[in-house]
């Protein structure tokens, strides 16, 4: 196949990373109870609005990542879930505005290096998205919040239904993983983004979303396809100069400003989570792979 097929074929499938992303939902569920699974006994009761399902003789499994999960989610405080929500609602923002932005402005601006770390934090990303959304397919584990008892958190993903492992989490560390490589010597690039991946892990079970082994295994899945990129990236820059019909070198880097791009992304994300969309509370943003009954698609849909 053609070198310019392939990019091409890459940038096509540049929006499909939010396949791995947890449903976006922009108003914040606290204090949500939940059901329970147990396929042997269950009764249904039948009310106004709603089936709910009461299990009974249910015993909740007794292990670390329980035990860790529990802690995490019953430590709760009004702040401490507004700055949390504002973190978990920015992931998928920061992760697609990021490298496109700084790609093209480094590209106008001859910053050579700075185009190509861009490029190849897309290629992390696509391959982080076909290592996790892969995942999520093939091993099909519910949720906490769909899984155990009084479960604080979001309102249940409508499309999203898998928890292991955290996109979130894997998608947060491919960016940060990435610009690390590409920045050891800058610190002022990549401790901020560990910082915000980081904080975005935690609220994964914070939320009910996520068990830390689904979040631990996201962040190793998603430093693991940077590293992977990184290290093919000699491959990868010379395809990306086939394709441009050039012959640039890996140099002309604006260094510590690759954060203004970051930090702008968050910016916007944290604006629109908390201003824009404060005022109505009851509508959500859907983008989710599992549009319809035949789990296929992509859906992007505004829900009043």
């Amino acid at each position: 196949m053609p070198a310019k097929f392939k990019l091409l074929i890459i940038i096509i499938s540049l929006p499909l990373t939010v396949y791995a992303q947890d449903t976006i939902n922009f108003k914040l569920f606290d204090s949500l109870k939940t059901k329970t699974e147990d396929s042997h006994k269950k009764i249904n009761l039948e009310d106004s609005t709603k089936s709910v399902a009461i299990f009974k003789n249910y015993k909740e499994p007794d292990n670390i990542d329980i035990r860790l999960f529990r802690s995490i989610n019953n430590s709760r405080s009004p702040l401490k879930t507004k700055i949390l929500n504002t973190f978990d609602n920015s992931m998928l923002p920061v992760s697609l505005i990021l490298p496109p932005s700084l790609f093209l402005y480094s590209r106008a601006k001859q910053h050579t290096y700075d185009e190509n770390s861009a490029y190849l934090a897309i290629t992390s990303e696509i391959t982080n998205f076909a290592f996790t959304f892969g995942l999520k397919t093939l091993i099909k584990r519910k949720r906490p919040i769909q899984a155990l008892q009084n479960v604080h958190g979001k309102q249940i993903p409508k499309f999203d239904k898998y928890s292991f492992p955290s996109g979130h989490a894997s998608t947060s560390f491919s960016v940060a993983t990435m610009f690390a490589l590409r920045y050891p010597n800058e610190p002022a690039v990549y401790l901020p983004m560990f910082a915000w991946s980081l904080i975005i892990s935690y609220g994964r079970p914070y939320f009910g979303m996520h068990y830390p082994s689904d979040v631990i295994s996201g962040m190793l899945i998603g430093a693991g396809s940077s590293v992977l990129m990184f290290s093919l990236r000699k491959e990868l820059l010379k395809l990306k100069n086939q394709v441009f019909s050039e012959d640039k070198s890996d140099s002309g880097t604006i260094k510590s400003g690759v954060i203004t791009f970051f930090a702008g992304a968050f910016a916007i994300s944290a604006i629109v989570d908390n201003f824009i969309f404060k005022d109505s509370p009851e509508k959500k943003v859907y983008i989710s792979p599992w549009i319809g009954n035949n789990g296929s698609g992509l859906n992007l849909k505004w829900k009043p």
